[in-house]
């Protein structure tokens, strides 16, 4: 039997409803039930605010006014205090990494310039990110609109994890742009109260990106779907934002469209500093949401119940080196010259992959952004090309699906690309290896 609810949640729950009953409808079960409980934490938080004498409440050791530490750590961050590298971080994150990523976000969308939009949650990784959002809205039921290819977590999180219904629209229409029809079918073929859509731009596997045209076609698509009475939640996956490599495609997100777009849709930014920061492995991600400052508190407390259930909060070393990276007078200097070194990548795979020699082998799918390239395989099985390849080359490919193969040319020097194509090139030519759903 199900526990009743506490007090705090109640509470929370009806303050939700009252600013905005859109919101409260998308909550999951978790999502309702979820509270930040009135315990260490608050009680930690209301003495750091307010003790004038000692503070006895942390969990935390001090010598000398200061955290102590270990030598051996402190040798290996000398750049960072102890408190920036040592300390617990809030539960949402570092107010002031926060503050310069919402500039950030501002910047990278001009769209945005004078519209609000809360501060980003922090959070340890962008996983994570997604993770947090499926406890907060996503029942056992739910449907979730998703294309045919994807990044393959979010069925793993979604739908094994959550148990989220979900539909699946083909990406691509005959002409090889963004299949608006596809996807407006797919939306007006659910009638449910409560709809959740992923979009993510530019594209994992295909490396593909919107113009602004689809962009207004994909937003018109949900409004249109939300004047049915639909409450919608819109999670734009923007892992890629800023890798753009064609001036004919929209050079920001999508959430800059749909904020504000309908009273029944809520869209939420997921990005991070793995891709964008070139920081893969310090795990610092964001949740940003638009809405108005009382119904961000409520989410807020909501978020922050989630994240004290699992991580309690994304690493303080993790942040502070992202933020301090981020206020150095290199930065953006740095980022510009990594990111002329992907656009170089991306053209070359560009142009070697679609070389007229290789057309009775595969199609390349249309790229314009991000890490990758996607052949589709026109007589050949995808796995077990990637199986040729990484037993009697050594190289590395992704398969996906039946006849689709990734190559990710972000992680291959310049000169290593043609390399690559060749090879898979030689695999299909001199195994002729058929095209089968018998693996």
């Amino acid at each position: 039997m199900m526990q009743p609810l506490n007090p705090i949640a109640v509470e929370l729950n009806e303050l939700m409803k009252n600013l905005s009953p859109v919101v409260y409808s998308l909550f999951s079960d978790l999502g309702k039930r979820i509270y930040l409980p009135k315990g260490i934490l608050r009680q930690s938080a209301e003495v750091q605010e307010k003790a004038d004498s000692l503070n006895a409440t942390r969990a935390i050791a001090i010598k000398d006014n200061q955290l102590m530490s270990l030598d051996v750590l402190r040798q290996l961050i000398p750049d960072l205090s102890v408190e920036s590298a040592f300390a617990y971080p809030p539960i949402l994150g570092n107010t002031e990494l926060r503050t310069l990523w919402q500039a950030h976000i501002r910047k990278e969308n001009p769209l945005l310039e004078n519209i609000e939009f809360n501060l980003p949650v922090v959070t340890s990784g962008m996983t994570q990110g997604f993770s947090i959002l499926a406890d907060l809205f996503v029942n056992s039921g739910d449907k979730l609109i998703l294309p045919d290819m994807i990044w393959g977590n979010y069925r793993l999180l979604f739908e094994t994890k959550m148990g989220a219904e979900v539909s699946t629209y083909t990406f691509f229409n005959t002409v090889k742009k963004f299949n608006i029809d596809g996807f407006k079918r797919t939306l007006l073929e659910h009638t449910d109260e409560k709809l959740l859509i992923l979009l993510n731009f530019p594209h994992n596997p295909t490396g593909y990106s919107i113009t602004e045209t689809e962009a207004s076609e994909i937003v018109e698509s949900i409004v249109d779907c939300a004047d049915c009475g639909c409450n919608i939640l819109v999670m734009v996956d923007d892992a890629y934002a800023g890798f753009w490599y064609d001036s004919e495609v929209m050079h920001e997100s999508i959430f800059s469209k749909l904020v504000g777009c309908h009273p029944n849709v809520v869209p939420v930014k997921i990005d991070g500093a793995t891709k964008e920061e070139y920081a893969w492995g310090l795990r610092v991600g964001f949740l940003t949401f638009a809405f108005k400052d009382q119904v961000m508190s409520g989410i807020e407390e909501k978020l922050s119940g989630i994240i004290r259930t699992n991580t309690s909060g994304a690493a303080q070393l993790s942040q502070s080196i992202i933020l301090k990276a981020m206020k150095s007078s290199n930065y953006e200097e740095e980022k510009r010259k990594n990111y002329e070194i992907l656009k170089t990548r991306a053209e070359k795979a560009k142009l070697i992959a679609t070389n007229k020699k290789y057309a009775g082998l595969w199609e390349v799918y249309p790229s314009h952004a991000g890490y990758f390239i996607c052949l589709n395989l026109r007589l050949s099985n995808a796995e077990k090309v990637r199986q040729a390849l990484l037993h009697e080359y050594g190289i590395g490919t992704i398969s996906l699906g039946e006849r689709d193969l990734r190559i990710a040319y972000s992680c291959l020097e310049e000169d290593e690309i043609e390399e690559v194509i060749s090879a898979i090139a030689q695999i299909v030519q001199s195994h002729k290896i058929e095209y089968s759903v018998n693996l």
